[in-house]
C-alpha cells in the first residue's frame, strides 16, 4: 500500500465556477421567501452538506439576467468565505430545481474521469485542506481565493477504487442524513405541541381539555398586545435564563490540531451545528465550557441559531443558556427559543450595518408565563430532546470515524476490497 499518485487539478477536467458579481446581482431587495429559484448563502452549508433552516428566493426573471453561478445535479458547493470547509453535494434528493450561489461561494463540477461522490470526499478530506493550509502558509483562512485551486492535487485513480472509496464515506453519510431526518421529525414534532400549549394555550386544563378552546378564561395583556390566560404572567428571560457570553481569544490562538491534553474544541457562529475545525489550548486562556445539552444562541453575525450537543469552549459571538435557579431543564430553554416570536425578537433588537449584534435584544426577551403549565410540558418533551442529543452525539462519532478514514482513503494507506 503506497501513497496514491496525485495530479494537478488543473490537469483534470474538474470545473470550477465562480459566484456571479455582476450588474445583476441581486440586493436584498429581490430577496422573497418563497420564489422561483433558491439563493444560497454561506448558512446554508455544513460539513455534513446544504442546511435550509434559513433560505431566501430570488425571481425567474432575476435568476435567468445573471450569468454564472446557477446549479445542475452533481455540483459541489463549497463556501470560500466565512466558515470554510462547509460544502454541500446537489442530489436528486435536493427539493429545489432551481439554486444559484452568491459570491462567497464555489461550485465544483466533476469531469468524466472523477466520480462526484469520490471528489465529494476529497474536497472535505485532510488531503485537501492541508494543501490549503501549506500554500496559505499553514494560518487559519478566513478566505479561500479561487487561485488556490491552481496548486491543489488530487488524487488520480481509476473509477471503480474512486467509487469503492465513495461507497464507504456514503455509508457513514447516509447514516448521518437518516439521525438528522429523525431529528427534524422530533424537533417539529415537540415544537408542534409547545406551539399548541404556548402560542394557542390550549394546553390541558384541569379536565384534560384544551384551555382556550374549551372556553378557558383569556384577559388581555398590554405588554403583548394579545390575550393570554387568566392568571399567567409576562416574564423577561433574563429573569429566568442566565446568558453566559463565550471568550474569544482571537484566530492567533487556534490550533489546527489537538497538541496536547489541554486541548479543547473551539465553536464559533459558523460552527452552531456542532462541527469545528479547530482547537484552542484550555491553559492560555480561562475559556467558557460547553457540554452535549448545553443549548448555545448566536448573538453575533447569522443571529437567533441555536445549537445543542457541543461539547469544548465556544467564541464571544455565542451565548449559553440556562436556568439560573436550576430549575428548567435546558430541553425547555431549547424549544422557548425556537419559539418564533423569540426569534423575530432578536432580530428585530439586532443592530450593526455589515455584522449584526444581539446583546441588546437580551432585554426585550419576554414570554407569557405560568411555572406549573412549563413545568408540565418540560416533562413532555425532555425524553424527545435527549434522543436529539443522542442522535447528534452518534453523528459527532460518525463525523470523526469519516474524517479519520478519509485522508488514509485518499491516500492509499488503507484499501477497499
Amino acid at each position: 500500500m503506497g501513497k496514491r499518485r496525485l495530479l494537478p487539478l488543473t490537469e483534470t477536467s474538474i470545473k470550477l465556477i465562480d459566484g456571479d458579481r455582476g450588474f445583476n446581482y441581486p440586493n436584498k431587495k429581490d430577496f422573497s421567501k418563497n420564489d422561483h429559484c433558491l439563493f444560497l448563502d454561506s448558512s446554508n452549508l455544513t460539513k455534513n452538506g446544504f442546511d435550509f433552516s434559513s433560505k431566501v428566493f430570488i425571481s425567474e426573471s432575476k435568476d435567468h439576467a445573471m450569468g454564472k453561478g446557477k446549479l445542475q445535479r452533481s455540483d459541489l458547493v463549497m463556501n470560500t468565505r466565512g466558515t470554510l470547509g462547509n460544502i454541500g453535494y446537489y442530489t436528486e434528493n435536493i427539493p429545489y430545481e432551481n439554486m444559484r450561489i452568491n459570491s462567497g461561494m464555489l461550485l465544483i463540477r466533476g469531469g468524466v474521469e472523477y466520480d462526484q461522490n469520490f471528489l465529494y470526499g476529497f474536497f472535505r478530506s485532510k488531503l485537501f485542506f492541508s494543501q490549503v493550509e501549506n500554500i496559505m502558509s499553514g494560518s487559519v483562512q478566513k478566505q479561500l481565493p479561487v487561485w488556490i485551486f491552481n496548486f491543489i492535487r488530487v488524487p488520480k485513480l481509476d473509477i471503480t477504487t474512486q467509487q469503492k472509496i465513495a461507497s464507504v464515506l456514503s455509508a457513514l453519510d447516509a447514516k448521518i442524513e437518516i439521525n438528522n431526518k429523525i431529528n427534524a421529525e422530533l424537533e417539529q414534532m415537540a415544537k408542534t405541541l409547545y406551539d399548541f400549549w404556548f402560542v394557542q394555550f390550549d394546553f390541558p386544563d384541569a379536565n384534560g381539555k384544551p384551555y382556550k378552546s374549551c372556553g378557558g378564561k383569556m384577559i388581555w395583556n398590554n405588554e403583548l398586545k394579545k390575550e393570554i390566560p387568566q392568571g399567567w404572567e409576562v416574564k423577561k428571560l433574563s429573569s429566568i435564563f442566565e446568558f453566559q457570553k463565550g471568550v474569544e481569544p482571537g484566530s492567533a490562538e487556534y490550533l489546527e490540531t489537538k497538541i496536547n491534553e489541554n486541548c479543547i474544541k473551539f465553536f464559533r457562529v459558523g460552527d452552531i451545528e456542532g462541527e469545528s475545525s479547530v482547537w484552542v489550548d484550555s491553559k492560555n486562556k480561562k475559556y467558557v465550557n460547553v457540554e452535549k445539552r448545553d443549548v448555545i444562541v448566536t448573538f453575533d453575525g447569522s443571529v437567533g441559531k441555536l445549537g445543542f450537543g457541543l461539547n469544548g469552549a465556544f467564541s464571544g459571538g455565542l451565548r449559553k443558556i440556562y436556568d439560573k435557579n436550576k430549575k428548567f431543564d435546558n430541553s425547555l430553554v431549547y424549544f422557548i427559543f425556537r419559539d418564533e416570536r423569540i426569534i423575530s425578537t432578536i432580530h428585530k433588537y439586532a443592530t450593526g450595518s455589515i455584522l449584526l449584534h444581539a446583546s441588546g435584544a437580551i432585554d426585550h426577551l419576554v414570554i407569557p408565563f405560568n411555572d406549573v403549565k412549563y413545568s408540565e410540558f418540560q416533562k413532555n418533551i425532555k425524553p424527545i430532546f435527549d434522543q436529539m442529543v443522542c442522535n447528534k452525539q452518534e453523528n459527532q462519532e460518525l463525523s470523526s470515524l469519516r474524517d479519520w478514514l478519509l485522508p488514509m482513503l485518499m491516500n492509499g494507506q488503507v484499501e477497499v476490497a
